[in-house]
């Protein structure tokens, strides 16, 4: 018997209202995570300085790669930035809790986070959002994912029926 997966749309609203409960469903379901953030000024890519430096100093211990100049990750392509960044991490005990303490990451303008937080399962996007755009997707869920979102009374729409 072949395992079904979904491609779903996740209700927005309701990942704010949940995001303690899904950072510790994604931290234990999930191998990495990503943040996009922006270098400033001065323009230095090695170390770099990023605008979120306070935060990223906090997860410092758990980065796994960062990508300068990034155009395209899950769910958004930009044009032009080449002061775009894309840090990767490592979810582990440590750094799932820094994640559940710090503010909401899916209001990172509101509180001053790196934006389009994404989580890897199998070094491949799994559950993602962008966050400008009110958006999150979960792309190859299965079907336990799905029965934890229901518990969780979050709201989603399976796109590949």
């Amino acid at each position: 018997m072949k395992n079904i997966v979904y491609n779903l749309m996740i209700n927005f609203e309701d990942i704010i209202n949940h995001q303690i409960e899904l950072l510790r469903y994604a931290g234990k379901n999930s191998d990495t995570f990503t943040v996009i953030t922006t270098l400033k000024k001065p323009y230095s890519k090695r170390p770099p300085n990023f605008i979120h430096d306070k935060i990223m100093m906090e997860l410092s211990p758990y980065m796994v790669d960062y990508i300068v100049g990034i155009k395209e990750w899950p769910g958004t392509y930009r044009s032009g930035g080449s002061h775009t960044v894309m840090l990767t991490y490592r979810l582990c005990k440590n750094s799932r809790y820094l994640l559940e303490k710090l503010e909401n990451w899916y209001l990172p303008l509101k509180n001053g986070l790196p934006e389009d937080i994404c989580f890897y399962r199998k070094q491949r996007p799994w559950f993602g959002s962008v966050s400008h755009e009110k958006m999150a997707f979960m792309w190859n869920a299965t079907e336990s994912d799905l029965t934890n979102l229901e518990n969780l009374s979050i709201k989603f729409s399976i796109q590949n029926k």
